[in-house]
């Protein structure tokens, strides 16, 4: 089981009174799937992960709310979109050295699961709802902006977030009445909880059968169809 729960606890600035609570946020599917069974239950951060998701999106637009005040709706929904991607989050992760008391299946500790973005990414948004459960929606909030500086990081993105939306810059970049777009999801590797998507864009040229395509990759098919935009974008020499 996990060791020295405490220097976790002391990185995050937060002292848990429910131990279960952290302990079902750092369990990955993997373990549960090899040490559960009909004598011993074992849960995995599944669904304080998706809980999670909902607080920390809760956190970043109250933030984006009070700060940024001249900021429409649509502009807090691109820089919130921005600041949770699975990059973001993965760091944010190992900043507290969170993946090194992640519980994993043996099988997935073998390829290297302990490394990978979307695992830590995941158990982060899974410790921000065992917080939450915790101590309360103030709490999490303090430890993210304050203790953890997501502040810094919010403003960080909103220097750049309006260039991360590479779907409608390529949309704005080509002449859509001479050429289509079209996004085909063209493939999926690994479980259902730790799969990745694979994308394709397609350019097509109507008055003839000139095409530009381009693929790309994400933990989700949005993701994976934004990775191929800005792939092709850049094929383009278009940033």
């Amino acid at each position: 089981m996990i060791t020295d729960i405490s220097k976790l606890e002391e990185r995050i600035g937060y002292s848990f009174h429910n131990q279960d609570l952290i302990v079902k946020a750092l369990t990955h599917t993997s373990y549960v799937n090899e040490h559960a069974s009909k004598k011993v239950k074992i849960d995995s951060n599944q669904r304080l992960e998706f809980l999670g998701d909902s607080v920390l999106s809760t956190v970043i637009s109250t933030y984006l709310y009070k700060h940024f005040t001249s900021m429409n709706e649509g502009n807090m929904s691109k820089l919130r979109a921005s600041v949770v991607c699975e990059t973001s989050l993965a760091e944010m992760a190992r900043s507290i050295c969170l993946q090194e008391y992640l519980l994993l299946g043996r099988g997935e500790e073998l390829t290297g699961g302990r490394d990978k973005p979307s695992i830590q990414a995941d158990a982060f948004e899974s410790l921000l709802a065992a917080i939450y459960l915790d101590g309360g929606f103030e709490c999490v909030s303090e430890i993210l902006i304050d203790r953890l500086d997501m502040g810094s990081c919010i403003r960080k993105h909103a220097q750049t977030y309006e260039n991360t939306d590479y779907k409608t810059k390529l949309q704005e970049s080509i002449n859509t009445n001479v050429a289509d777009i079209l996004y085909e999801i063209c493939g999926v590797e690994g479980p259902a909880h730790d799969c990745r998507y694979f994308a394709q864009v397609i350019v097509s040229q109507k008055s003839n059968n000139l095409t530009k395509t381009a693929k790309g990759s994400g933990r989700s098919k949005k993701d994976a169809e934004q990775q191929a935009a800005k792939a092709l974008l850049i094929k383009l020499g278009l940033i």
